[in-house]
């Protein structure tokens, strides 16, 4: 039987087919604009993070440029000449000029910071530091025209960066031949005020990174995740032009970027909670697979509805239908669904107990019928072997032989005894031996026959029908030993399968070709003529009509030469052996 799918599962199939491709769809496409979102931010973060850094390289290099000018200004290069004047009130007034010159430069920036000069010449320091004396570091050359970062000390309480230049400019590379040194300075509490601004204006934690010195961070920044992340570049470098990178700080995902400062030498970095930003994505996906949750808990209501009133009511039809088709006439639905089924139903059960009802009276009209049957096989047997007696009686009373004529009366008055009792319509196989032995004692009168009977005693109580070994034995010995011109033999014998009683009856007679057998085999299960012989088809019929398809009468040759007659009887039905 080819497979068909049930409604049910249609409908199950359905659902998934239309599910299943829009849960694709949707995770592809959720999974590109994550993509592209997280593109867009790091791209974003890079330009944010160098339109920072850009303003403050600005602001660092104008304080640098100041630097230059005022080793150019005229009244500031009066300091190498203090030494040649001999007017104290000329020294304190060129002093004062050159320190409202290096307030004025020092205000114009908006950073906190120090303007100071130095003339190796006259040992003469000016400065905008707030201290009553300031001294200018030791320099060396690699310290000249570039921002360097120190630590604080005694003398400076802040971190800062510091901006050294030389006049003449090519003394940097001979300090003791320089006229002047002037240093500018700025603390790093200007890049973290700028820090913080720039925090203020989107969602991020950026800090200053150089290896080797401590992070100069924003005001409100995580401290422990900077520090974690500073773990990180020590065995990740920056690179050296802008880059981003996924990390993972405190177990949660962050978008990690860098730009370096070619001014300050340090680098800007930045980290941004990707969960933080991706958090419209993550609403709309869940709001999505909430709404799909919905549906499904919609779509399993919705098939377990179809299931209890449609799928159930449908499986019972098919069920009490396939009992219908098994012979099971008594099938009958007993849940009345309240839906249309109600009428299938009822329609099912009124067409089912009417089927019964024919079927009982058919089944009752088909028993009468075989019963009739039966009786008039039997009253055509009994006749048969009654003549073939009588002509015997006849024949033996006319050549004076008494005994023969009392032995035949005496079996032939027990063999009637037997067959006359036509009251039950079944006797046990020991009477049914008991007639062929008489039978068998008649014929030996005639003519010299041996004959066998191998029965297992405790299947002598087998129930058979009347009248069903004796037409067999009559046709072995008419048919096959008759002919004969020696003695004749018959053998009776069971064989006990699992589901089969077989009683062989063998002779030893002429037998039958092929040919002959196979057209006594046909004739068995053609209907009776009058030109047929009808002991042995009476046999094969009584025992279909008794015991059903699969017994019957078998032919086949014998091993002992004639003819071999199989009683095969089926055990399995209730009725039966």
């Amino acid at each position: 039987m080819p497979f068909k799918m049930s409604f049910f599962k249609r409908i199950m199939v359905l659902m998934l087919v239309l599910l299943i491709p829009v849960m694709f769809l949707y995770s592809y496409s959720y999974k590109t604009s994550i993509m592209v979102i997280q593109n867009e931010i790091e791209a974003s973060s890079i330009r944010q993070l160098n339109f920072f850094l850009s303003q403050v390289e600005n602001t660092a290099a104008q304080l640098a440029l100041h630097t230059i000018t005022l080793s150019n200004e005229s009244s500031v290069r009066e300091i190498g000449q203090l030494d040649q004047v001999e007017s104290l009130f000329t020294i304190l007034k060129t002093k004062k000029t050159i320190e409202d010159k290096l307030l004025l430069y020092s205000s114009s920036s908006s950073w906190r910071n120090s303007i100071s000069i130095f003339s190796p010449v006259t040992g003469v320091t000016l400065s905008t530091y707030p201290v009553i004396e300031y001294e200018m570091p030791e320099l060396q050359e690699n310290l000249i025209t570039r921002w360097t970062f120190d630590k604080k000390d005694k003398l400076n309480p802040d971190d800062r960066f510091t901006w050294y230049t030389t006049s003449p400019p090519s003394s940097r590379y001979d300090l003791s031949s320089a006229n002047l040194i002037v240093e500018t300075s700025f603390t790093t509490d200007n890049l973290k005020n700028m820090l913080d601004e720039f925090v203020t204006t989107r969602k991020g934690n950026p800090f200053f990174y150089k290896a080797g010195f401590d992070p100069i961070t924003n005001r409100q920044g995580n401290a422990e995740h900077i520090t974690e992340l500073i773990r990180y570049f020590q065995n990740h470098t920056p690179s050296n032009e802008g880059s981003y990178a996924q990390v993972s700080i405190a177990g949660k995902p962050y978008l990690v970027s860098s730009v370096p400062s070619t001014v300050l030498g340090w680098y800007l970095i930045d980290f941004v909670p990707l969960d933080e930003v991706l958090s419209p994505m993550y609403k709309s996906r869940n709001l999505f697979f909430s709404v799909m949750l919905i549906l499904l808990i919609l779509g399993t209501a919705m098939s377990f509805f179809l299931y209890r009133n449609v799928q159930i009511p449908i499986r019972e039809l098919i069920n009490n239908v396939q009992k219908l088709k098994r012979g099971d006439y008594s099938a009958r639905l007993s849940k009345q669904p309240k839906n249309e089924f109600h009428f299938l139903f009822s329609r099912f059960n009124e067409m089912a107990a009417e089927i019964q009802e024919l079927i009982e009276k058919v089944y009752a009209e088909k028993l009468r019928s075989r019963e009739a049957t039966l009786k008039q096989l039997q009253s055509q047997i009994n006749p048969h072997f009654f003549y073939n007696c009588l002509f015997f009686i006849v024949s033996m009373s006319r050549l004076g032989e008494n005994k023969a004529v009392e032995a035949m009366a005496t079996n032939l008055g027990d063999y009637y005894r037997y067959t006359t009792r036509v009251e039950r319509q079944t006797s046990s196989l020991k009477e049914e031996l008991g007639l062929v032995n008489n039978y068998l004692t008649i014929q030996q009168l005639r003519q010299q026959i041996d004959y066998e009977i191998h029965i297992p005693p405790e299947m002598l109580d087998l129930p058979i029908p009347r009248l069903l070994l004796q037409p067999l034995v009559e046709n072995a010995i008419i048919h096959g030993l008759e002919p004969l011109d020696g003695d004749g033999r018959i053998t009776i014998h069971m064989e006990i399968n699992r589901n089969r009683i077989d009683i062989v009856v063998e002779d030893s007679g002429v037998g039958m070709t092929d040919i002959e057998l196979q057209e006594l085999r046909n004739k068995c299960s053609e209907p009776l003529t009058e030109e047929m012989g009808c002991g042995v088809w009476n046999v094969h019929q009584r025992l279909i009509y008794m015991y059903g398809d699969g017994s019957g009468l078998l032919l086949d040759h014998s091993e002992l030469g004639g003819l071999k007659a199989v009683l095969s009887i089926r055990r399995d039905e209730p009725n039966h052996v």
